[in-house]
């Protein structure tokens, strides 16, 4: 048989078969978010305002993140050392700017303020606090439980000192829907900002009558 009568074959077993290889297929591409404590009720009371007469500024970041969460794809760890990359499953916006969005949203609730920079802010900007975070971990596992493992430090705006370093390790249950990963995520992401915002307020009740009066005088 010449290859004119082979193509005619194929073509007359694809019509058959009623498809084509090169048929359209569905987009079965699913989107997903993570979401501030505002959105979910419930999540998190808020705590004081560090600062009942002004509002303070807070810097967020930079946040660092590994480059294999640096993917629209949704990642899950299936071991240790191994991870699978869904074929379907998407974030609706890259995961790293994502959490930096919500974890700002999050300080402005918690904090009760809406001066909120994301770094890099504009150098004539001055910022009370600057909020530094390293993320190691940010993902869902296969036996359904979600994982944050990030390192955070304290920053003065002033004088760039290290005010406060930690850890925060955060996990919650993922149901069996689709959305529950991401909603589980958002639970531990609201866990890390409630403990950076109650220190944030604890450190800003603790400030000297000097550094106050600094930082208003700089602002002036």
């Amino acid at each position: 048989m010449n290859i004119k009568a082979k193509l005619i074959a194929f073509g007359a077993c694809a019509i058959a078969a009623g498809c084509s290889v090169l048929s359209p297929q569905p987009d079965r591409s699913k989107f997903f978010i993570l979401t501030p404590i505002s959105d979910n009720s419930g999540m998190a009371a808020r705590p004081a305002s560090a600062s009942p007469d002004s509002q303070l500024t807070i810097g967020v970041g930079p946040v660092g993140f590994p480059d294999y969460l640096r993917r629209l794809a949704v990642v899950t760890r299936v071991a240790p050392n191994r991870i699978e990359v869904s074929d379907e499953k998407r974030w609706a916006e890259p995961l790293d700017k994502n959490f930096t969005r919500v974890l700002s949203e999050n300080l402005a609730a918690l904090l009760n303020t809406q001066r909120v920079e994301k770094y890099p802010w504009p150098l004539r900007t001055r910022i009370d606090y600057q909020i530094e975070v390293d993320i190691q971990r940010f993902e869902t596992t296969s036996d359904g439980q979600s994982q944050l493992v990030a390192s955070w430090i304290i920053r003065d705006g002033s004088s760039d000192k290290i005010l406060y370093a930690s850890q925060t390790t955060a996990g919650a249950p993922a149901g069996p829907d689709e959305a529950s990963a991401s909603s589980a995520l958002s639970q531990d992401l609201a866990t890390m900002s409630k403990e950076i915002a109650s220190r944030v307020t604890d450190l800003n009740q603790h400030r000297t009558p000097n550094n106050t009066e600094s930082n208003a005088a700089s602002a002036s």
